[in-house]
């Protein structure tokens, strides 16, 4: 092919180059898009998780402290549970777990100590 005079364009090379590179960064853009959906999802719920354990501690720091002792609960989701070991503080451990489908559960735990 031989070029008219004072003409230019793009060849049909140099446009599916550029067809190919503008796809390439879609394809890696949108998968970004995803695995930063998919993690903003779960630290909303490990927030979550992290706000249901402290609501508890909170509970159990106001709850006089004979009456302090091993027990569970569930919240939507999520079932939370406390482990009371003796001593003057007592020492309570907190948990925090929700079923997943693909791994049994994933779960939190805090340890907080009930003054006399």
């Amino acid at each position: 092919m031989r070029e008219i005079q004072g003409e230019s364009g793009f060849t049909l090379t140099e446009l599916l180059i550029s067809v190919v590179i503008i796809a390439i960064g879609v394809v890696g853009f949108a998968s970004a898009v995803g695995l930063a959906s998919t993690e903003l999802w779960m630290g909303g719920r490990d927030t979550e998780v992290s706000m249901l354990l402290t609501q508890q501690a909170e509970k159990l720091k106001a709850t006089p402290y004979s009456l302090v002792q091993t027990d569970s609960l569930t919240s939507g989701p999520y079932t939370i549970s406390w482990e009371v070991q003796g001593g003057n503080p007592k020492r309570v451990v907190l948990s925090a777990s929700i079923p997943r489908k693909d791994e049994g559960a994933s779960a939190d735990t805090i340890v907080i100590y009930v003054p006399r």
